[in-house]
Parts: structure tokens; C-alpha cells; sequence
């Protein structure tokens, strides 16, 4: 049984609340591993959070299911996809955003070729040439990865990956390098778009 089931909805809905408002406070892509680790430990102590869960499970097993839940699913949550989706955000960028921003404001998603696992889509340029286009956190660069290089083996398609990068946060440059020489080599091209997240769903008023 998931841990989900445990809660009441209105539980449910406090405690995702809460921890995708802190993650976004905190720049969560941007943290390191000794930090979310401090951050679970404080988040299994707060009220808001550990205080709920605790009533239906153990300290342990609330800190095992904020990281193996919420947390895991927060960065397709925050785009609109998963099981947390109605926690994530309004608006933000789209796959049409991603594919305008690499080929131009003439391009277009394919109907009915949008994924979440990674996020990918085919698009048409403006001379209808159709493209694979992946992308997500740098963190998930291999998944990127072989998503794109098997839709340009599979299906002989130009295959492009891209880094998503949070608001304000610009990848390093031996970083760029490092996703250049990875995609050069696999005959993909790599681009970096800075996000665009809108508000939290729990901020939009009715």
C-alpha cells in the first residue's frame, strides 16, 4: 500500500503544500546532497510536515517517504506531469516553449508526440522537419541522454537535448563543455534554456 493512501486528502494536500513550497524557496536543483540532507532531517521536525506524518507512520519511514515521494517527484510535479502534478505549478514553460526556443517561433509540437519520462517530443521546424527534443535538470543528463540517441538511431530522426536550468541559476561553463562534448560524441545537439516556473498552484487564486 502506498504511504499516500495513509493520509487524508486535506493531510495529503498540507504536507505536498509545504515541502514544494520550501524546495522552491530553497532552490532545490541547486542544493547539495549534504544540504537535502539536513533539509529531509528538518522537514521530518516541522510541524507542517513531520508533525502530519507522523501521526500515520514512524519519524523513519516519513523521512523515507518525503524523499522517495514528494521530493522524487518534484521536478516532473512542478511541470504539469506525475502523481503530485496538482501540486506543482500554473503555467511555467511548455513543450511548446522548448521547441520555440530551439528552433523558432515558427516551430510546433507534434500532436500527440509529448512525454513526461524523460520530457520529450517530436517537433517540426519551419521547413517540416521533425526533430526529437528531450530535456530536463542536468542532474538527469543520461536519461536525456539515451532518450535522444535512441530516437536518432531508432526512428533516424535529428535529436536534440536540453539542460533545463532554474530561474537565475546559469550552468557553469566547464559544465556547458562537459554536455557539448557528451552529445557531440553521441551526434546530438545540447542547448541551455533558462525555466520559466509561473506561481505555485497553491498561490493562484480561484
Amino acid at each position: 500500500m502506498r504511504r499516500d493512501t495513509l493520509l487524508p486528502e486535506e493531510q495529503l494536500a498540507a504536507v505536498v503544500t509545504a515541502l514544494y513550497a520550501d524546495a522552491d524557496a530553497a532552490g532545490w536543483d541547486t542544493l547539495s546532497l549534504a544540504d537535502r540532507t539536513r533539509t529531509y532531517s528538518a522537514w521530518v521536525e516541522d510541524p507542517r510536515v513531520g508533525g502530519i506524518l507522523t501521526r500515520y507512520m514512524t519519524p523513519e519511514a516519513a523521512r523515507a517517504w518525503i524523499k522517495d515521494g514528494p521530493l522524487k517527484e518534484y521536478g516532473r510535479a512542478r511541470r504539469g506531469a506525475g502523481r503530485y502534478a496538482r501540486f506543482g505549478h500554473d503555467a511555467g514553460t511548455t513543450p511548446a516553449d522548448v521547441v520555440r526556443f530551439v528552433f523558432g517561433e515558427k516551430a510546433a509540437v507534434v500532436d500527440g508526440s509529448y512525454g513526461d519520462k524523460p520530457f520529450h517530443c517530436r517537433a517540426t521546424d519551419d521547413g517540416g522537419t521533425i526533430s526529437y527534443l528531450a530535456w530536463g535538470e542536468a542532474r538527469n543528463m543520461r536519461n536525456l541522454l539515451w532518450a535522444a540517441l535512441r530516437a536518432a538511431v531508432e526512428e533516424a530522426l535529428a535529436a536534440h537535448v536540453i539542460v533545463m536550468e532554474a530561474p537565475g541559476q546559469a550552468t557553469p561553463g566547464d559544465e556547458v563543455k562537459a554536455h557539448q562534448a557528451l552529445t557531440e560524441r553521441c551526434g546530438l545537439q545540447v542547448h541551455h534554456m533558462r525555466e520559466t516556473l509561473g506561481r505555485a498552484k497553491s498561490e493562484v487564486i480561484a
